[in-house]
């Protein structure tokens, strides 16, 4: 869920960015007399999506530089002999969590 709120953070950051400085050098333009710029990728594309960039990669190492692997291993529910057993989360807090890879799955 993290990932998604820094990616969503980053677009609008990026979009913020991008409005500002076309709104300055639309008024800049205004004040020296020429006529706004028309171009479609320019200054405020590249600055807002360095922006977003930047907001991207800050909210990763903010975030992730101090989260830890979760305590124990998770063991879904099964069904055994025709009935459901429960899962749930081993007690086992020294345990170093293995993930499985696709190729490991049944």
């Amino acid at each position: 869920m993290r990932r998604y709120i820094i990616i969503a953070i980053a677009i609008l950051a990026a979009i913020l960015v991008m409005s500002l400085v076309k709104l300055w050098q639309d008024r800049r333009a205004r004040a020296r007399g020429e006529e706004g710029d028309t171009q479609l990728i320019g200054l405020p594309a590249v600055v807002g999506g360095l922006a977003g960039l930047a907001v991207f990669f800050i909210g990763v190492v903010m975030l992730e530089h101090r989260s830890a692997a979760p305590a124990g291993q998770y063991q879904p529910a099964q069904i055994k002999d025709g009935k459901v057993v429960p899962g749930g989360f081993s007690d086992d807090t020294g345990a170093v969590p293995q993930q499985k890879s696709a190729a490991d799955s049944d």
